[in-house]
């Protein structure tokens, strides 16, 4: 239980850190900042997202392990997982095998464009996983 807590802890710090980089990248963009400071705030975000991802889909795998003693090696298969356990509505989980594209689409931070689109959906993931980090608490899991 103590390794679940540990990651729960761990994705909730670098959610909140999330959302500070969606914050500092808007401000960024909307204040028509200088190109330099809005690549550096881009890319800052999208590491941010990339850290949140892969503490996300652990951390899952790691719930999923404790209420059903099954355990699944990919981020896809713990996502759709989530729908089996109902950690996650159908909607919510399209949601998070969408996530993956948008996290293997990160690896070309390198252009700009595909940046900038990549930039644009992480707020969305943010609150959609803040809803299931709210809602799949380590306390929930049944001793």
């Amino acid at each position: 239980m103590e390794k679940i807590i540990k990651k729960y802890e761990d994705l909730l710090r670098i959610h909140k850190a999330l959302g500070i980089s969606i914050k500092r990248y808007s401000t960024a963009m909307s204040k028509s900042m200088d190109e330099e400071t809005q690549d550096e705030r881009r890319y800052s975000l999208i590491k941010r997202f990339e850290l949140t991802y892969d503490l996300l889909w652990k951390y899952l795998r790691e719930y999923i392990i404790a209420i059903q003693g099954t355990t699944f090696d990919s981020p896809r298969q713990v996502f759709k997982q989530c729908l089996t356990a109902n950690l996650a509505t159908p909607e919510e989980t399209q949601q998070l095998v969408d996530l993956i594209e948008s996290r293997n689409l990160t690896t070309h931070v390198y252009d700009i464009d595909l940046a900038s689109i990549v930039a644009l959906k992480i707020s969305n993931y943010y609150n959609l996983i803040h809803a299931i980090v709210l809602r799949v608490k380590p306390s929930n899991i049944q001793k």
